[in-house]
């Protein structure tokens, strides 16, 4: 029994996870501009009500709401068998007009030669060429209402003017739509707006084209955009200033309604506590510092919350005061065998993977999550 016992434990040891290899760097004082955090929503760069030209019924309606549709593509289809009918009349109309004004030309031709002989006079030369000038204006309003008709029922194909989701439906398959009644709501996401209020105390050090990092919630994701528009009106209660921070979002992960937190510049530049980008790591909408410390099974190495404020370049604030300069941060092998909150045993390398004296064991550092 004793051998089965042991046999069933051994597979157990050899499953242990291998001890994590980590590259660290030290966390530095860096001139940076003060930030805060505020939090937003996610909405459309655009938003469309498409409206209908013309009056008529709905043909065809060839999308739902949550389609991607692309620009003038159809979208709906209005029924344009009256129209058709029109514009072959007005054709016809028209070819009659230019058989007319093809008659006056041959008049004046053959009066013009009867008055070479005598056989005519000027007056029937005048007439004449009224005649033609009369075609000539016969022939225009014809063609014009040919033109009409055709830009009529090209109106009859409604396509939206830029790619984008339908997010709304106002019409169905069948129903009578009047001139200008709506058909769908589409939204553009190629790129998104974060809409943050921004204090009064701060609102004179944010400035058009500033970075910011927008983080969102849902999406345990970071994204880098840029102030877009400040705009110069307070709320008369709260004392805030409605400030778009504009958002790529090429890969459309980003939905319009989405929670975001937004880090726009707040105040002059200071002193304060960086450490490299690449020692963030980010789990459920929460950021952590990977530190290591002496332990007595060797380096340990645990990922503790922090609070981030401004970049620049490849360095970030660490705001929330439990990062000191100096101090050794991970900044590779962070995101594999490193846990928030739970040391675990790692092996400090550098970067091209050889092993490197451990680190002090005065860390001075507090664990606690970030304020």
């Amino acid at each position: 029994m004793a051998c089965v016992v042991l046999a069933a434990m051994a597979p157990l040891v050899r499953a242990q996870p291998p001890m994590a290899d980590v590259v660290v760097t030290a966390a530095e004082m860096r001139t940076l501009p003060n930030t805060m955090t505020l939090v937003g929503t996610v909405e459309p760069l655009r938003r469309s009500v498409l409206g209908s030209e013309m009056a008529g019924i709905v043909e065809a309606m060839p999308v739902r709401q949550g389609d991607l549709v692309q620009a003038n593509t159809l979208i709906v289809k209005l029924n344009d068998d009256v129209l058709r009918w029109q514009l072959s009349e007005a054709e016809a109309s028209t070819e009659a007009a230019r058989a007319r004004l093809t008659q006056t030309e041959f008049d004046i031709q053959r009066i013009e030669r009867l008055r070479d002989l005598n056989q005519a006079n000027d007056k029937e030369v005048y007439d004449a060429q009224a005649e033609r000038d009369i075609a000539k204006h016969e022939m225009a309003e014809k063609n014009a209402r040919v033109e009409r008709f055709r830009a009529d029922l090209a109106k009859t194909k409604i396509t939206p003017p830029f790619a984008g989701y339908v997010v709304a439906r106002k019409t169905e398959v069948g129903e009578w739509i009047d001139r200008g009644g709506d058909v769908v709501e589409v939204v553009d996401l190629s790129s998104v707006l974060v809409r943050v209020d921004v204090p009064e105390s701060a609102i004179s050090f944010v400035e058009i084209g500033a970075p910011c990092s927008v983080l969102i919630d849902a999406l345990e994701r970071t994204f880098e955009g840029k102030v877009g528009h400040i705009i110069r009106q307070a709320d008369p209660q709260a004392r805030t200033f409605p400030v778009e921070v504009v958002v790529e979002n090429a890969d459309r992960a980003m939905a319009s309604g989405m929670f975001a937190r937004a880090t726009v510049i707040s105040g002059p530049a200071a002193e304060a506590v960086a450490v490299p980008k690449d020692a963030i790591v980010e789990k459920e909408g929460i950021r952590y510092v990977g530190i290591v410390m002496p332990g007595e099974q060797g380096t340990m190495g645990m990922l503790i919350p922090v609070t981030t404020g401004a970049d620049i370049g490849e360095w970030i604030a660490v705001t929330s005061g439990n990062i000191r300069a100096g101090q050794e941060v991970i900044i590779r092998g962070n995101e594999r065998g490193v846990y928030p909150g739970f040391p675990t045993k790692v092996r400090v390398v550098d970067s091209s993977g050889t092993p490197v004296n451990p680190p002090p064991a005065d860390t001075g550092t507090s664990h606690g999550h970030g304020s």
